[in-house]
């Protein structure tokens, strides 16, 4: 059986560091970027002899990624699933609407939304008449108005939004969109957001990684 390939965006930490650690242990090739160079050596380091590819790489940043990519496709030759689970939380503490900027939301919105649909459209064009599954992980914060929370919440709506829409117009030609939301878990963007909670009441990432592969054997995301 061809071994499947898996992009996961920001994969050097919290929930794509875990995803990472699943999809290696269940046989299939992985490929990653992460934005911080000494979390991308860490992450080749616990893991050689494996099948993954992971490089240092900023979604914002389109040439990164198309380097990235055709590293992935020299390698793997595609990829079958993507999960856009890298994303900004925009600035901590966290701040009312009227306490912020249009460059908050704009930093944020980079990462959240245009990275993540420029991504799309690179693998769409690449992937050609392969059949390509997307996962994008979500958060309740883009369907509950939390209060000092709109970078985020606003982000995250809109994405969720554009993958339902992928979803629908994928059907004819052999595209899947799902929303994933992983719940409340221990990663370090939580802490930055929310630094009262205490970590033992807080979701262990490697659950949640495991919840999203179970679903993939259900065949409910290819």
């Amino acid at each position: 059986m061809v071994k499947k390939t898996v992009l996961i965006t920001g994969g050097t930490d919290g929930l794509g560091k875990r995803l990472v650690e699943v999809f290696l242990k269940n046989g299939w090739n992985v490929a990653t970027f992460g934005r911080r160079n000494e979390l991308v050596r860490e992450i080749e380091r616990e893991n050689v002899g494996e099948s993954l590819l992971v490089k240092q790489c900023d979604i914002t940043l389109s040439n990164q990624v198309d380097i990235f990519l055709n590293a992935v496709w020299d390698n793997f030759y595609g990829v079958d699933l993507v999960v856009l689970n890298a994303s900004a939380l925009g600035p901590t503490p966290l701040a009312p609407f009227r306490d912020l900027t249009p460059d908050a939301f704009r930093e944020v919105y980079e990462t959240n939304i245009f990275g993540n649909i420029s991504l799309i459209m690179k693998l769409i064009k690449r992937s050609g008449n392969r059949h390509l599954a997307i996962v994008h992980v979500t958060s309740d914060a883009g369907s509950t108005p939390y209060e000092n929370w709109s970078p985020y919440g606003s982000s995250k709506a809109a994405m969720d939004f554009i993958i339902k829409i992928l979803n629908a117009e994928g059907q004819k030609v052999g595209l899947k969109a799902f929303n994933f939301d992983p719940g409340d878990m221990n990663t370090e963007m939580h802490r930055r957001a929310l630094p009262d909670d205490k970590p033992e009441k807080l979701k262990d990432p490697l659950l949640s990684a495991e919840e999203m592969f179970s679903n993939i054997l259900k065949g409910e995301y290819l």
